[in-house]
């Protein structure tokens, strides 16, 4: 019997295409997993190699609260201890300066407050009812000039409504997100705005307020927050702009913010307002 070859050919054909199409069957779902954790890896902010350190604690599950410190562990304390000093040796040289004394509440008689929600606490919590402010939830350094604060009033209106002799700026807790060299760049742009509209205030950078272990996620971390503060310290110059952490009231030995002071981790209670602007009456700058 005589082979049609034509058939053979064509059988040959059909069989590889079979073949290669139940290949990509199996192994389409890896592929596309691969490619799902490729683009999640994308999309995270990158955090410079030279940026500081954080302190190594076990995997946890997000939900779950974690668990005390061992207090007999003397080698694990140390490494934190050892840890939380290298992160704050940019913001603790900018800020132990021989120009802070304390004063009282009028010292914000001529104070604007620019900021997020942890202004918005210090103005409906705090003490220092005397002076003005400029926040809202959610608000960036990015969007400060461009979006209202919750009294619908714009930064523009404010800062050229009168001669202030302090302006309190806390910002990039929302944007830690984003491009880091971007909002340090939008940062910027807003504090050297500021200064020139109010080119005789004082311009306190105030950090960022630091979250508990359990709030922790991808974006909004100590790491990336440490990161931002220090970067932001770098605009101090001790003479006309000074760099505030409140941190060192409200953190644990290991950096991370006291969970006995927060609800949501992220956020200290209302009756801690007053002990922030305790804080802030301590370290004044009295010029002239």
């Amino acid at each position: 019997m005589k082979v049609n070859k034509k058939n053979v050919a064509r059988l040959k054909q059909s069989i590889y295409t079979l073949t290669l199409m139940l290949t990509c069957f199996v192994m389409s779902p890896f592929i596309f997993v691969q490619i799902w954790k490729s683009s999640a890896e994308t999309k995270k902010p990158q955090i410079p190699k030279t940026s500081v350190s954080k302190v190594v604690e076990p995997e946890k599950d997000a939900n779950e609260t974690p668990p005390e410190p061992q207090k007999d562990s003397a080698a694990v304390q140390t490494e934190a201890v050892t840890t939380a000093s290298e992160e704050s040796v940019v913001t603790t040289a900018v800020q132990k300066s021989d120009s802070f004394s304390s004063s009282d509440a009028s010292y914000f008689d001529d104070a604007l407050f620019i900021g997020d929600s942890r202004t918005v606490g210090i103005r409906d919590f705090g003490t220092l009812k005397n002076a003005d402010y400029f926040c809202d939830v959610g608000l960036s350094s990015a969007a400060a000039f461009e979006s209202p604060s919750d009294y619908g009033q714009y930064l523009d209106d404010v800062i050229d409504s009168k001669e202030y002799g302090k302006i309190y700026i806390m910002l990039g807790i929302n944007e830690c997100g984003n491009d880091f060299e971007y909002t340090i760049t939008q940062y910027r742009a807003l504090v050297d705005k500021v200064r020139a509209h109010q080119s005789g205030a004082v311009i306190y950078i105030m950090a960022n307020l630091h979250v508990t272990q359990s709030a922790e996620t991808d974006v909004i971390n100590n790491e990336a927050i440490n990161y931002l503060n220090s970067r932001m310290s770098e605009f101090c110059d001790g003479k006309k702009v000074f760099y505030l952490d409140i941190n060192e009231v409200f953190d644990n030995e290991y950096g991370y913010l006291k969970d006995e002071y927060t609800g949501d981790g992220v956020h200290v209670y209302g009756e801690y307002y007053a002990e922030w602007c305790d804080w802030l009456c301590d370290h004044a700058v009295v010029t002239g």
